[in-house]
C-alpha cells in the first residue's frame, strides 16, 4: 500500500519543471513520454510505469515504459488484446486492480504473466483528448496499490501532460491530426531508440535499461534530443565511451 510523503511534493515540482522544459523546447514524442514515465515512478512511488496509445493505423502500441519488465507487460496487452490498460483505453475510464491475483478470470493471459513478471497491482488511467480516450498510462506495483486522492490527481496530471506532449496545437480541428502525426512519430522514435539501446547494450555488455538510462542522461546533459542521439548511435557518429563517462559522473 502506498502513501503520500512530503518529499513527493518536491519530486513533483522538479518533474513538472523538467517535463514542461522539454515541451517548450520543442522536444517530441518518445523522449517526453519516457520522462513522464520516469517522473510518475518517482512521484507516485510505484515500481514501474508504461504507456499505450491508439495507433492511427489500427490497434494499440507501446510508446514508453520505465524498464524492460514494464515494456513486456505493455506489449503483452497490445498483442493479446486484454489487460487493465487496454480496458481503460476502450472504456475511457480508470481501471484500478489492487491485487492482480483476483483478476485471473478477467484477464486469463495478462494477469498470470504480469504476476510472473513481479507485478501485483495495476492502476490504469486513460489519456484523453477532447473527452476521447487516445491511450492509457499504466502504473504497476509489486505490492498492493491504493492511491490517495491526491496521488490520483497527480497521476491524472501526468496523463494530461502525456497528451499535451503528443498534441500541442491551438486549433481544435487540427489537434486529432497532430495527435496522429505525433503518435506515429513517437512509435518511430521508439523503434529507433530500441535499435540504439540494443547497440549500446551489446557493445558495452550492459542491461538494456542501463543503456536506455545512459542515452537519456547524455541527451539531457548535452541539450540534445533523444531522437538525434539515438540516430547518432545507430550511424556510429557517437563514441559510446562518452555515454559511460556521462553516467559515471552522476554516480
Amino acid at each position: 500500500m502506498l502513501g503520500y510523503v512530503p518529499e513527493q511534493h518536491d519530486f513533483f515540482t522538479d518533474a513538472l519543471a523538467e517535463i514542461t522544459g522539454l515541451l517548450v523546447s520543442g522536444e517530441r514524442g518518445e523522449a517526453v513520454l519516457q520522462l513522464i514515465d520516469e517522473a510518475s515512478m518517482r512521484v507516485l512511488g510505484v515500481a514501474a510505469v508504461g504507456m499505450l496509445v491508439i495507433d492511427p493505423r489500427g490497434g494499440i502500441e507501446v510508446v514508453a515504459a520505465s524498464d524492460e519488465q514494464a515494456r513486456f507487460v505493455e506489449l503483452l496487452q497490445s498483442q493479446v488484446d486484454e489487460g487493465p490498460c487496454r480496458d481503460c483505453i476502450h472504456a475511457n475510464e480508470v481501471i484500478n486492480v489492487p491485487d492482480l491475483a483476483s483478476a485471473r478470470n478477467r484477464w486469463p493471459t495478462f494477469a498470470p504473466a504480469a504476476l510472473a513478471a513481479g507485478f501485483r497491482a495495476v492502476h490504469a488511467l486513460p489519456l484523453r483528448l477532447g473527452g476521447r480516450s487516445v491511450g492509457g498510462l499504466n502504473l504497476l506495483h509489486t505490492g498492493e496499490l491504493w492511491l490517495t486522492e491526491l496521488q490520483q490527481r497527480l497521476a491524472q496530471t501526468f496523463a494530461d501532460l502525456a497528451v499535451l506532449g503528443l498534441s500541442q496545437e491551438r486549433d481544435a480541428a487540427r489537434r486529432m491530426e497532430r495527435l496522429a502525426e505525433e503518435t506515429l512519430g513517437a512509435l518511430n522514435d521508439r523503434a529507433m531508440m530500441g535499435q540504439a539501446v540494443g547497440l549500446v547494450a551489446g557493445t558495452l555488455d550492459i542491461r538494456p535499461e542501463q543503456a536506455r538510462m545512459m542515452i537519456g542522461l547524455y541527451a539531457r546533459r548535452n541539450a540534445r534530443s533523444a531522437r538525434d542521439l539515438a540516430q547518432a548511435v545507430i550511424d556510429g557518429r557517437l563514441d559510446l565511451a562518452d555515454l559511460t563517462v556521462a553516467a559515471s559522473e552522476t554516480s
